[in-house]
């Protein structure tokens, strides 16, 4: 694992269960820290990303974090004013690491 190349801190967030619901009956959704680690953020240009047919077309950014047991699809990473919505978490062939797939969310 090359250390080095894991510059970007990142928190992974997740949503609560159950979800609140506002006075008019909105569901909202306030996210919660399970942690922050170091990772390494890669933009996949139009080539890159999963097989899939159905998340190649929305995967933006490739991230590598050390290993994890409790990181899902239904989480996210926050670094600085950026989003990124975790889609696939993906076994990175490298012991100890881990390879998220990601979509950045803009607005």
């Amino acid at each position: 694992m090359k250390i080095g190349s894991m510059r970007h801190r990142v928190t992974i967030e997740q949503r609560p269960d159950p979800q609140t619901q506002n006075s008019v009956g909105e569901v909202t959704t306030t996210w919660t820290t399970l942690a922050t680690v170091w990772a390494a953020i890669e933009p996949q240009t139009g080539g890159e990303g999963i097989e899939q047919a159905a998340v190649v077309a929305q995967v933006t950014h490739s991230v590598r974090i050390r290993r994890r047991t409790d990181v899902t699809p239904d989480m996210r990473l926050v670094e600085g004013s950026r989003t990124l919505e975790i889609l696939s978490v993906l076994d990175a062939n490298k012991p100890g690491e881990m390879r998220l797939q990601c979509r950045e969310v803009v607005g």
